[in-house]
């Protein structure tokens, strides 16, 4: 079975259901920060545009098969976004970062690339390059946690 079109009419579907919740958004900051309205929209049209190619894209004759050693690593990625969001939400962005970024390099690199100082590394620069790009230049608030 192609799973391509599915995929695309998904990732379609939640793109535009992501937009028109995003263009709700309605909130007022004291500096005209863009990011609780913006940001959404334009990660939402990401998800657009990459559904219109999956479904407008001729499918192959043989059709990719699911491996399932893919299906689980994307599923545990799922998972580690929902450790994130919660993450964020309890101990703020730098530790939830530096953790969820060495996860996702953990998950990504493979057992046989796999070394953790490079991870540690990864997640140091990922965190701190968000954390010049949007607190010093942009000057928008990155998420504070309620346990410290």
């Amino acid at each position: 079975m192609n799973t391509d079109r599915p995929l695309g009419a998904g990732l379609l579907a939640l793109g535009v259901a992501g937009i028109a919740i995003a263009s709700q958004i309605s909130v007022r900051t004291f500096n005209d920060d863009p990011g609780p309205k913006l940001f959404p929209i334009f990660a939402c049209t990401i998800l657009v545009i990459c559904g219109l190619g999956l479904l407008l894209t001729r499918p192959t004759e043989q059709g990719r098969r699911m491996d399932p050693a893919a299906l689980v690593r994307g599923l545990t990625m799922a998972g580690l976004m929902l450790f994130y969001a919660l993450a964020l939400w309890l101990v703020g962005f730098y530790v939830a970062s530096v953790t969820a970024v060495f996860g996702f390099y953990w998950i990504i690199a493979g057992p046989e690339r796999r070394v953790w100082w490079r991870g540690l590394i990864y997640a140091l620069a990922v965190t701190g390059g968000v954390h010049l790009l949007f607190k010093t230049a942009l000057n928008a608030y990155l998420p504070q946690g309620i346990l410290f």
